[in-house]
């Protein structure tokens, strides 16, 4: 699938930041191939992406490079945009979710302090959330399945008054982890339920781009 062919005029020249773990940092192709760099060179964006293999939103136990202890990561002067995705390893992690409010090393109490420090820190940036895809429904080592941790995203995000773009659904992102057919043509590798390879990040690209324009737009 080709990029989209329509243009979004309020994503020109925006300045934005994006911070996530790996389906952000483009594991296996590189920053360079993932859709917030075909994103920001469509509009010509002044962006940053903080992507980071591996990391956990949360600061649970064994969790790896927390996002919400590296929100320093973020460098770029007075964004107008910031994108915040996560949740694959805190699920991998088996991370409390906790309630907002609550202490970091809760998926709940994290993502509500990345919000209130990123709302201080910059008050006129617009904060978008991002779930990690639909991959089933297999439960961790607590007995929670992956719908709980983007559930508890789309929750704390309507609490706080925070745009949340859901992307578990494959009908609207045309990413479906499910289907084996799909993994060998547009991810990483066929065994692969998260990583997209170059040609995924060209699929989903238009998708993020969409909802994105939508939100800015209000």
């Amino acid at each position: 699938m080709e990029a989209s062919s329509v243009y979004y005029e309020n994503l020109k020249g925006l300045r934005a930041a994006f911070i996530g773990d790996s389906l952000f940092g483009g594991h296996g192709i590189g920053k360079e191939n993932s859709w917030i760099a075909l994103l920001s060179d469509k509009y010509e964006m002044i962006s940053e992406n903080c992507g980071s293999n591996g990391c956990t939103l949360s600061a649970c136990e064994g969790g790896a490079r927390p996002i919400v202890s590296r929100l320093s990561d973020i460098t770029l002067e007075d964004p107008e945009l910031i994108v915040v995705e996560g949740g694959r390893n805190d699920y991998n992690k088996a991370a409390a979710l906790g309630v907002i409010g609550d202490d970091i090393s809760t998926f709940r109490g994290a993502l509500s302090k990345v919000i209130e420090s990123l709302r201080e820190r910059f008050p006129k940036a617009t904060v978008v959330c991002v779930t990690f895809w639909g991959v089933g429904q297999r439960e961790n080592a607590i007995g929670l399945p992956t719908s709980a941790y983007t559930d508890a995203m789309k929750d704390v995000c309507e609490n706080m008054g925070v745009p949340c773009i859901d992307a578990t659904d494959p009908q609207t992102t045309l990413v479906d982890m499910r289907d084996p057919e799909f993994r060998r043509e547009f991810c990483w590798v066929p065994g692969d339920v998260c990583h997209l390879n170059v040609e995924g990040m060209k699929r989903v690209m238009p998708f993020f781009e969409r909802e994105l324009a939508k939100i800015l737009s209000k």
